[in-house]
């Protein structure tokens, strides 16, 4: 029985995407599923044909304790490349045998930090200890010493077939006719592709293919198509013999729970967001006189920002309308009310007043009724 582990050795859940544009990934679960096919009264070897630059440490760490564990004898061919976490994985065989074109690379575990200097010492401290694990599988297969193993790592190197053999980490190679040249290839500052794909690009893949708030939505039909799709190119034995169904969240439910979780809660934290969002957006349109229909637009109607901004509109108007109208009444009210007549003669007063300063300034020679008739004058 063979097993391939080719392309990155990945966590599980990543392995559905790498099958969705069907690339070669193997991750644990796919090495469960395949050793719990196996008939436990079969003795068959298991052969793992390997051709992978590695991947994350502890997916190939969980592989390597299945295929330890399983009572099967397992063998491990390296066809090309055995680099990083995969080259700690063919350890966990009874025997290697490596391609004479093949190479094997080791080097130190790597990872990505941020904090501060306790975090950096922290994370350094972790990817120590984690080459001493890996050192670990190393020294049982080749005897040698953890800081020769370390130092090997420290300086990344690259065995070939033969150099391979020569330090114990591999048991044969094919077709050795005993005339292969001895090389080995080891660099510092070898910049090196295990071909995993970065964990940005999985999220936003995810974001865009399965963030779904609505299941009857775009996106929803968007990943039923991608999914049939990809069911209907890879049929397993028993969908061969099955006509292919549509995949609905039903579907997606009981056949794919965990994946069916991951866009539960993806369409929880996005729904969330979006509900934020919305209270946030109406709470900007805060406008005095506007209370009752802002806190309706929350909680009751559960409007869209837009549309409680034309209600607002209608609302003023409407208040603008009554207001000019409760003007026009009162001032009709007003203007019912009868005004007082204008003076009809202002020289008049002029006259009185005219003969009166005359009354004061004349002597009595002029007359002992002046004065009386002057005030009479002016005060009648």
């Amino acid at each position: 029985m063979k097993l391939s582990i080719r392309g990155p050795i990945i966590p599980s859940d990543n392995q559905w995407i790498y099958d969705l544009f069907r690339m070669d990934a193997v991750s644990p679960k796919k090495v469960q599923d395949f050793l719990d096919n196996i008939d436990p009264s079969n003795n068959e070897e298991i052969v793992l044909e390997i051709n992978s630059g590695g991947g994350s440490v502890f997916a190939a760490s969980e592989i390597y304790a299945l295929l330890k564990e399983h009572p099967n004898n397992v063998t491990s061919k390296v066809l090309g490349l055995a680099a990083s976490a995969a080259s700690f994985l063919m350890l966990a065989s009874n025997r290697i045998l490596m391609t004479p074109t093949g190479q094997v690379m080791i080097h130190n575990a790597a990872s990505m930090a941020s904090g501060d200097y306790r975090d950096m010492d922290h994370a350094s401290n972790i990817l120590k200890n984690t080459n001493m694990a890996i050192a670990n599988a190393y020294k049982l297969k080749t005897g040698k010493s953890h800081d020769e193993l370390l130092s090997m790592m420290d300086n990344e190197t690259w065995l070939t077939a033969q150099q391979a053999k020569q330090i114990g980490l591999i048991d044969e190679i094919m077709f050795d006719n005993g005339d292969i040249a001895n090389s080995i290839v080891a660099s510092s500052n070898t910049s090196f592709n295990d071909g995993i794909i970065p964990q940005e690009i999985i999220d936003k893949l995810r974001n865009d293919m399965l963030g779904m708030q609505n299941p009857n939505g775009p996106e929803a039909s968007q990943l039923t198509n991608l999914v049939t799709n990809q069911t209907n190119m890879n049929p397993g034995p028993q969908q061969q013999k099955e006509e292919p169904k549509n995949m609905d969240l039903e579907t997606l439910k009981n056949d794919h729970p965990h994946l069916f979780e991951q866009v539960k809660n993806l369409g929880y934290q996005e729904g969330v967001t979006a509900e934020n969002k919305r209270i946030q957006e109406i709470e900007d349109l805060q406008l005095p006189g506007n209370e009752e229909l802002i806190n309706k637009a929350k909680f009751e109607d559960k409007m869209e920002a837009s549309a409680l901004a034309v209600e607002i509109i209608k609302a003023e108007k409407a208040r603008g309308t009554n207001y000019l109208s409760n003007v026009n009444k009162d001032a009709a009210v007003i203007n019912q009310v009868p005004g007082s007549n204008a003076p009809t003669d202002q020289n008049k007063d002029a006259q009185q007043a005219n003969a009166l300063d005359q009354a004061l300034n004349n002597t009595p020679t002029e007359g002992d009724n002046a004065l009386s008739n002057a005030l009479e004058g002016a005060l009648r």
